[in-house]
C-alpha cells in the first residue's frame, strides 16, 4: 500500500475534559510528558490532537502496533518501520499530520496580520523583498505564511528544526516550488493545500509523488 496521507484536525472538541482524557489515556507516555509542559489548554489540546491524528492516519495504513523514536535533532520516527516518516504540525486550533514512505515535514500556520518586522528579521531578502512588494494587507498576509509554511515544511524534512536559521536558505515560488539551500545534496520537492479554513498548509518531501488532497477528519472519530 502507498504509503501517502495527510490529515487534518480541528481539536476544539479537546476542551470537553471527558474527550480530553479518553484522548489522554490513548496517548504514549513522551507525549503525556510534552503535554503536560504547555501552559495552555488550548496547546494541551493540540498536543494529544496531533498524536490521535498519527493513529489515525498510521491506522488507515495498517499499522496499529508501533512505537516512536526519536534521531538526528530530536526528530520523531516510529521505530522499526524505515519505510515510514512522518511529520505533525499545529496552530490555532487545528493539526496536521503528514505520513509518506521518504522523509517529509508539514507545517499549518493559520493566517493572521503579516508582521513584516519578523519577515525582514528572518526571511531571506528576496523573500522579505517580494512579500513587502504586494499591494494590499491581505495579499502580503497570503504571501507571508505561504513562505512560511513552506520554509517550515524544509526544515522539518532535513530533520533540522530551527537548528537551522529560516535566512541561511531560499524558497523560490515559480511556476514550480524551489529550494536554494547548502543543507544537503537532496533534491526537495513542495505541495501546498487548501482546506483548513483560515489557514496555509505546506509539505516537504525528498520524492515528488504525494497525497492529492487534504482530508479533514473529525478527532472525535480518532478516539
Amino acid at each position: 500500500m502507498e504509503k501517502n496521507l495527510l490529515l487534518a484536525a480541528d481539536v476544539s472538541a479537546l476542551s470537553d475534559d471527558t474527550l480530553y482524557e479518553a484522548a489522554y489515556a490513548r496517548t504514549s507516555a513522551e507525549r503525556r510528558e510534552k503535554t503536560d509542559r504547555y501552559r495552555f489548554r488550548r496547546d494541551r489540546n493540540a498536543s494529544l490532537g496531533a498524536e490521535q491524528l498519527l493513529r489515525r492516519a498510521l491506522e488507515l495504513l495498517g499499522i496499529r502496533e508501533y512505537a516512536y523514536s526519536c534521531g538526528k535533532a530530536g526528530k520523531p520516527y516510529v521505530a522499526g518501520r524505515d519505510d515510514v516518516c512522518f511529520s505533525l504540525s499545529h496552530s490555532g486550533s487545528f493539526v496536521l499530520c503528514a505520513v509518506s514512505e521518504h522523509e517529509i515535514g508539514a507545517d499549518i500556520e493559520c493566517v493572521k496580520s503579516a508582521n513584516m518586522k519578523i519577515a525582514e528579521r528572518f526571511f531571506c531578502k528576496e523573500e522579505y523583498e517580494h512579500i513587502a512588494a504586494q499591494e494590499t494587507e491581505e495579499a502580503r498576509q497570503a504571501l507571508l505564511f505561504r513562505y512560511w509554511t513552506l520554509k517550515e515544511s524544509f526544515l522539518k524534512a532535513t530533520g533540522l528544526g530551527l537548528h537551522l536559521p529560516l535566512n541561511q536558505f531560499e524558497v523560490v515560488l515559480n511556476n514550480e516550488i524551489a529550494v536554494v539551500q547548502n543543507v544537503d545534496e537532496c533534491s526537495y520537492f513542495f505541495r501546498e493545500y487548501d482546506g483548513v479554513p483560515g489557514c496555509k498548509c505546506a509539505i516537504c518531501t525528498e520524492d515528488a509523488p504525494f497525497a492529492a488532497e487534504l482530508q479533514m477528519v473529525e478527532i472525535r472519530d480518532c478516539l
